[in-house]
Order: C-alpha cells, then structure tokens, then sequence
C-alpha cells in the first residue's frame, strides 16, 4: 500500500516472527518502499521498538540536517540515535527484517505484538506488553491524555 495519504497506526496485532526475523505487518500498515522510503525502527527506553514510517523518517532527517555542528550533545545524541537505530522495509509479503540487536534490546523471540501509536508503531514482547501496557492501561488516564493534547 503506497500512496500520498497520512498513514494511520491504530490496533493492536500479534504475529509470529520466521526464523529469518521477519516480522509481518498489518497491510493496513504497509507501504511499498518507492524512491528510497524505509521505515526507522529505534529501540525504546520502554522496552519495545519504535517504528516511525517514511514521513517520519524525513522529519528525523530535516532536523538532524539542521542540527548545529557546535553543540556536542546533540551529535553525540544524532549518532547514538543513528547507531542504535536500523532501516526496515517491507518486502513483497508485507514483512520487515529486524535485526538482532533490536529484537534482544525488546527480548522479542518467536511472536511480537505491534501496537498502533496513530503516527507510529510500536513491537513489543507479549508478555511485557502485557504487563507494561495492557496490566497498567486505564481508560480515565487514556482521556485524560487526550485533554493534554487539548483534544
């Protein structure tokens, strides 16, 4: 699915990872990687793995190319992000590749949950997404947000 639109990440899905780590996203989700776009898939202080898709992914770009070449943490911060972070695309099956690193940072073995985040997603183990999202999500906390967010 590839198209000009706003991608939309909502639901909640479980599928099981191949023995060549590959993961298959909801095709409600997919794009097919036209022009260079990849999705950028970053280990989250969380637990899980960040998935930010290509509109993201050149807003990652535009800031980091205006970062200032002066300000030590910010380059410090621009490269952990880059050397942390690996590039994903989906493959005619509508799976992505994610690497060791990232599947250990999550403790993801054989099935994954990925999570809809409206403007991204996010691949969690089952069972701590059971127990750090699902065991702790309250729906009073949930529109509470929402009024933060002044919606």
């Amino acid at each position: 699915m590839s198209s000009n639109k706003e991608q939309i990440f909502t639901g909640e899905f479980r599928r099981p990872l191949d023995a060549k780590n590959r993961l298959t996203i909801p095709s409600d989700w997919r794009f097919e990687a036209e022009g260079g776009d990849v999705y950028l898939a970053i280990p989250n202080p969380n637990g899980s793995i960040s998935v930010y898709p290509p509109e993201m992914v050149k807003s990652i770009l535009d800031a980091a190319k205006k970062s200032m070449l002066g300000d030590p943490k910010k380059q410090r911060a621009l490269m952990a992000l880059g050397r942390l972070s690996s590039k994903v695309t989906c493959d005619k099956a509508g799976r992505i590749n994610l690497d060791a690193k990232l599947l250990a940072h999550a403790s993801i073995s054989g099935e994954a949950v990925l999570a809809g985040e409206f403007s991204k997603f996010h691949i969690w183990n089952p069972e701590r997404f059971e127990q750090e999202v699902l065991k702790t999500e309250n729906l009073e906390d949930v529109f509470g947000a929402l009024a933060d967010l002044e919606l």
